[in-house]
Order: structure tokens, then C-alpha cells, then sequence
């Protein structure tokens, strides 16, 4: 039986050493924190929560128009934020449940890569070594907190201490309109906060088209989130009871009760032995080749360590393949080409493959297809009907490359597009799908019957 051991309990961590095991190796997970990493503890599952709260009050008021009156309309702030608690519970009692079932061991330290195949592991009252027949890197990723601002000033918030608030703040100022940034933003606002974005790119949500960036900014203003895009933070001019004043590059000030700071994430690398015992590292993350091998013989590495898309599913993904890999000794290589790419705004967000401007980018031809909301019935029945589907497709074969969506639930549409730009599909196999009605899916094969010539619900 091989012996696979695991720096991390995140979700390339964890899903990692549940793949191993289940593959016939014993897995030892070593995790100074929770199990379950950034993503469960920290990031996708307590903001979603926060999302759904905010969802439900947006809900509410808006009932007038399908006659469901409300007299008041208050938020229990402290209830939203147990509610949030209480699903990060019950999801990470699900992982370190199946870790036990599987039988891996977790243990409980500051894990450190001694070489190949051998782990340090620190805890309060003991040290100890692991050795293994393979090491999976798994250490995750942190918020980047830019040196202007001072972080022990409870005013100065990263993704993580936002988490913690305990009462709505008044006005929120957040660096970054990335999709962190545009996720909190949309919850606040919600919430009755007022919200200002400062973003030092042209657009916000940078990775996504420039259309959808626009389509965002348009659907904030309206919401009342002011947006400063190609500004970039100078100084912290103050900070006091009064909030936090901010320079801009411009001159300008910005002010608020409480600054959020999401300007991204760097890889947790440093100071865990990994350059000592070979590993090469790029801008802080450990460099692999697409087997998710590093340089060093029996360690690999996965998730947000190793670089790019720093996304959950996306770890998930290369968790179990370097655990296949590690186990069976086998290449299987990771597929960049085709991962969705969620934000839960309002509206949503979502793209995956070749959008139209990364197709522009790569000097690849291609065809758009699209269908607006506006047209669909679901989305007017639930009054959501803002945003659009555009399929992207290579000229003349029409083979799905991928799309950009924006609107209701586009983060569940999005993966027919996954499916069949993975499977290399054509526009014309998606049109040729029946999508029932009345569903938001819908969408998609209307944009794609527009894309043959066929629409049927749009001009």
C-alpha cells in the first residue's frame, strides 16, 4: 500500500487524500486550521451565505409587485452572520466525515516539506515527521494586503475579517472590483450600506469581457454602488472614529466607516520548506508541469498553490488528478481550456472557454451568438430580466469554444456550455437540444438557434 501525504486540508488538500484513498493508499492530511480550507471556512461557502441572505431580501422587497405586501422589512444582522456559521458547519462536519470514513488521517500542525517524500509537522506539544511514498502540496492561498494600509486597524478589512463584522457597516469603500470585490459589493448594497468601488483597471471584474464589465457597472449604478474605475489607492489619509479617508491618484478622496481591500491572492508558500527542498517557485507559486509534478521526485502540487485559476472547483479538479498521479504513478495532465468561471453578483456572472475577447487575444476567429433575458420567460416572471447568453463559436465549423453570460442564475447555466465546449460541440447541436419551458436555460438554445439563422424568440 502506497503512503500519500498532504500538505493542507483545502479543497485540493482534502479532495486530494480522498482520492488517494480511495485509489488503495493511505493518506494522512496535515492541516494547521480547519478542514476544508479558504474556500469552506473562509471564502465560497460564508460569502455565498451572505449572498443568499441578501437574495432573500431583495425578495421581500419586491413582493409588492406580486402582490405579496410586507408592512417592515428589518435585517437581523447577527442572525444572517449564524445562519452563515451554521453552513460552514454543517459542510466542513460533511468533509472531515468522509475523510474518516475513507480512513485519512488528519493530522493536527504547521506542516513543513523536508525533502523528498518527508514532512515536518509542528504542533503546540510535539513535532514530528511524516514520510511518505509521495507529497501533495496543497497549501492554499491568502488575501494580498498592500502595504499602504495598516491591517491591525479594525476599519481595515481583508476578505477574510469581513466575515467577522458584527454589525452592518454604514458606508463601505472596497479596493478592488475584481470578483471578490463585486460579490461583496452587490451583498452590502443590499443590505442598505453604501458602497464605493475603487478599481485601478478599466473595468470591473478584469478577467471577463469588456461588455460584461460594462453590463455590471450599469446594473451597480442603478443599485446605487458608485464605481471609480482607472484609480488606484495613493495613501490612507486617515483612520478614526470618524472611518477612513483614502487619496486617490487623482487627488480625490474617498471615505468610509470601512475599507475592504480585495486586490487578490497569493499563494501560502513562504517559509514551508519548499524552495530549501527544491521546489521552484514562480511569483510565490510552485511551479508544475501538467501532470501537477514539481521538480522535485514524489511531490506535486495542487490548487491555488500552484498557480492560476484560483478557484475551488478548479482545485478540486487537480487534487484528485495529482492523487491519481501520485498513486498509479501515471501523467494524466490537467485541461485548462475549458473552466467556468462564476460571481455571484447581482446579476450574476459567468464564463468559461474562449469569451469574445479572449478569442480577440488569441487572434482565434470566431462567431458570437446571443440571446438577452429581456426575451426569456422565466426571467421576466421572476423579474430578473436584465443581461444576456453569448455563445462563442469557431468561424465556419461552429464548434463551441465558450461563452459569456450575465444575469439570473447564469453560474447554473453556465456548465451546459462547459459540457459542450469540452466535448466539442457545435452551435448546432446545442439548438438542436429541447430546453423545457419556461426555464432560464432557455436561453442558451435561443442564442444558439439564433447562431444557425433559426431564432425563434428574438430579432
Amino acid at each position: 500500500m502506497s503512503n500519500v501525504i498532504v500538505l493542507g486540508g483545502g479543497p485540493a488538500g482534502y479532495v486530494a487524500a480522498l482520492r488517494a484513498a480511495e485509489l488503495g493508499a493511505r493518506a494522512t492530511v496535515v492541516e494547521a486550521r480547519e478542514v476544508g480550507g479558504t474556500c469552506l471556512n473562509r471564502g465560497c461557502i460564508p460569502t455565498k451565505a451572505l449572498v443568499a441572505g441578501a437574495e432573500r431580501l431583495r425578495q421581500v422587497r419586491s413582493g409588492a409587485a406580486y402582490g405579496v405586501v410586507a408592512a417592515s422589512v428589518t435585517v437581523d444582522f447577527a442572525q444572517l452572520m449564524r445562519r452563515k456559521e451554521d453552513a460552514v458547519a454543517q459542510l466542513r462536519g460533511g468533509v472531515e466525515r468522509l475523510l474518516k470514513a475513507r480512513q485519512v488521517e488528519v493530522v493536527r500542525g504547521h506542516g513543513r516539506l523536508l525533502g523528498p517524500r518527508k514532512v515536518l509537522v509542528e504542533a503546540a506539544d510535539e513535532r514530528r515527521e511524516l514520510v511518505g511514498d509521495a507529497v501533495i502540496l496543497a497549501s492554499g492561498s491568502e488575501p494580498v494586503r498592500l502595504p499602504i494600509f495598516d491591517f491591525s486597524d479594525p476599519r481595515i478589512l481583508t476578505s477574510d475579517e469581513i466575515l467577522e463584522l458584527s454589525e452592518i457597516p454604514s458606508s463601505l469603500v472596497i479596493v478592488g472590483g475584481g470578483v471578490i470585490g463585486c460579490e461583496f459589493a452587490s451583498v452590502f448594497a443590499e443590505l442598505g450600506t453604501k458602497v464605493t468601488i475603487v478599481e485601478m483597471l478599466e473595468q470591473l471584474l478584469p478577467g471577463e469581457d469588456k461588455r460584461t464589465g460594462r453590463t455590471l457597472q450599469q446594473a451597480f449604478k442603478r443599485a446605487g454602488i458608485e464605481v471609480n474605475l482607472k484609480k488606484k489607492v495613493e495613501e490612507v489619509v486617515s483612520s478614526g472614529s470618524e472611518g477612513v479617508a483614502l487619496r486617490l491618484d487623482d487627488g480625490s478622496q474617498v471615505g468610509a466607516a470601512v475599507v475592504l481591500v480585495s486586490v487578490g491572492r497569493r499563494a501560502v508558500s513562504a517559509g514551508l520548506g519548499y524552495e530549501e527542498a527544491g521546489v521552484r517557485l514562480e511569483r510565490g507559486f510552485v511551479a508544475t508541469d501538467d501532470s501537477l509534478r514539481t521538480g522535485v521526485s514524489g511531490v506535486f502540487a495542487a490548487g491555488d498553490l500552484a498557480g492560476p485559476p484560483l478557484l475551488a472547483h478548479w482545485a478540486y479538479h487537480e487534487g484528485a488528478l495529482a492523487a491519481e498521479n501520485a498513486v498509479t504513478g501515471s501523467r494524466l495532465a490537467v485541461d485548462r481550456r475549458v473552466v467556468p468561471n462564476c460571481v455571484f453578483s447581482h446579476p450574476e456572472v459567468a464564463s468559461c472557454g474562449l469569451t469574445e475577447d479572449r478569442a480577440a487575444e488569441q487572434g482565434v476567429e470566431v462567431e458570437v451568438a446571443q440571446f438577452r433575458f429581456n426575451a426569456n420567460s422565466k426571467a421576466v416572471i421572476e423579474g430578473e430580466a436584465d443581461g444576456y447568453v453569448r455563445i462563442v463559436s469557431e468561424k465556419g465549423s461552429g464548434v463551441v469554444l465558450g461563452a459569456s453570460m450575465i444575469g439570473p442564475r447564469v453560474t447554473e447555466v453556465i456548465h451546459e456550455i462547459a459540457l459542450a465546449a469540452t466535448a466539442r460541440l457545435t452551435v448546432t447541436d446545442v439548438a438542436h437540444t429541447i430546453h423545457a419551458h419556461p426555464t432560464l436555460s432557455e436561453a442558451v438554445g435561443e442564442a444558439a438557434l439564433a447562431g444557425i439563422g433559426h431564432a425563434m424568440h428574438s430579432l
